[in-house]
Parts: C-alpha cells; structure tokens; sequence
C-alpha cells in the first residue's frame, strides 16, 4: 500500500503541469507573506511617526511653559531682591539708632510684602493625563518629572507659607497697628505707596519689629538663592529639551 501510494506521488511530480502549479502556489504564498511583513512594517513606521510628533508638539509645549516661568522667576527674584534692600535699610537705622529721614518712607511700606512665584505647568498635567512615558528619553523624562513635580512645587508652597503664616498673621496686622500709609504722587510713577512709623523712637526700641523684620530678611534670602538655583536648572532643562527636539525632527 506504501509503495502504491509512493509510486502515485512520483507520477505526480513528474508532470511538468503539477511542477508548475506548485511553484506558482509556493510563489502565492510567498507573495502573501511579504505582503503581510511589509503592511506590518509600513504600519509601524506610521504609528512611530504619530507618536513622534505627539512627542514634539509636547515637548515644545513644555519648553513653553518653563522658559514662561523662568521669566516669572526673574520678575519675582528682582522684587525680591529690591524689597530685601528696604529691609536692610530699616535694620541698618533701627540697628544704629539713626534719626527718621524720608529714606525710610517706602521700606516702611513695602518691607512686608511677599512677591509669589508662578511656575507654569499647564504641559506637564496634559502629559501625566496621556502618560509621561510619551517621553521617550528617560534622563530627560526623570528631570521634567522632577523639576515640574518637586522643583516648581516647594517654591511655590514655600510662598504660599510665607504669605499665610508670616504676612496675613504676623507682619501685616503688626504694621496696620503701628504705621501709616498714604501716597505720594510723582509725575512718571503715578501714586507711589509710602507709609510713616507713628512713632519712630519707640520703633527703634521695639524688639518685636525687629524681629518681624529680620525673619523677612531671612525668608527673602532663601527665596533670593532659591529662584536663583531654580532659574539656573530651569535653563538646564530648556537645553536638554531643544537637543531632544534636535533628535526627533531628524528622524
């Protein structure tokens, strides 16, 4: 039965009709396949290059928001540093018993006052919503995780601290009690703010002015090198973003 069958299978292939069919099916097949891989490969380099564009637009928006907020910081770190000057005028008097002059009048009005920071972050929540790891450089997804999630967030909350605890509560009830404010007018500044101690001698005497002043001195200082690391790191990143960008408009 063996060698009937076997003998059928050679009649078979000897046919030169047979031959060709089967080269033309095995050619069919293989036609398929490739057709398949190539439709499977033209798909794949289609989905690499959505999601490559996704990645840029995204991050082009969040070089947006942090070199917006870098300009922020900037605009915070030199109120901060103009007001921290008034502060140490005023230390400088009250420490040395100098007599009132009108040097003193906007210390006297802007010494409390807390500028806030505002970091932009509207990019990087849109990214945590889609998945951070749309982000396909992981050195550079850690340090936007990083400066957005922890950097941007303690300054912040550090303001927010200092504006609730120190101003609403300590210093400016203190100055509503013990200065008094009105404005002066100048002809290129419009109304300036000043404000007048009701009584000079005894501010100088007063330990808890002095006190209320030098932790303002204390909390600008860190504010002032914060802003200052903040600023510098925030650039870090910029850099890193726009190489990133470099990479992925050349794919």
């Amino acid at each position: 039965m063996i060698n009937f069958f076997r003998k059928i299978r050679q009649q078979l292939l000897a046919e030169s009709k047979f031959s060709k069919y089967f080269i033309y099916g095995i050619g069919e097949v293989i036609l398929i396949v490739i057709g398949i891989l190539l439709a499977l490969y033209l798909n794949n380099i289609n989905s690499e290059q959505k999601s490559n564009l996704v990645e840029i637009k995204l991050l082009n928006e969040l070089k947006a928001n942090i070199k917006s907020s870098i300009k922020s910081f900037e605009r915070t770190l030199e109120s901060e540093q103009e007001y921290l000057g008034y502060n140490l005028l005023i230390l400088d008097y009250l420490d040395n018993k100098k007599p009132y002059d009108d040097n003193l009048l906007k210390p006297f009005a802007t010494y409390f006052w807390t500028v806030s920071s505002n970091p932009i972050s509207g990019g990087y929540t849109y990214l945590k919503s889609k998945g951070i790891d749309l982000i396909t450089n992981d050195s550079l997804r850690k340090n936007l995780s990083v400066l957005f999630e922890n950097e941007f967030l303690i300054i912040k909350e550090e303001n927010q601290v200092w504006a609730n605890n120190l101003q609403q509560n300590i210093s400016y009830p203190y100055h509503v009690n013990h200065f008094r404010r009105y404005f002066l007018h100048d002809s290129i500044s419009g109304d300036i703010e000043v404000a007048k101690p009701f009584n000079y001698n005894a501010l100088i005497n007063d330990d808890k002015f002095k006190s209320i002043n030098t932790e303002i001195i204390s909390n600008r200082n860190w504010n002032i090198m914060s802003l200052q690391e903040l600023i510098i790191k925030s650039e870090i990143i910029v850099k890193e973003i726009e190489e990133e960008l470099e990479i992925l408009i050349k794919k």
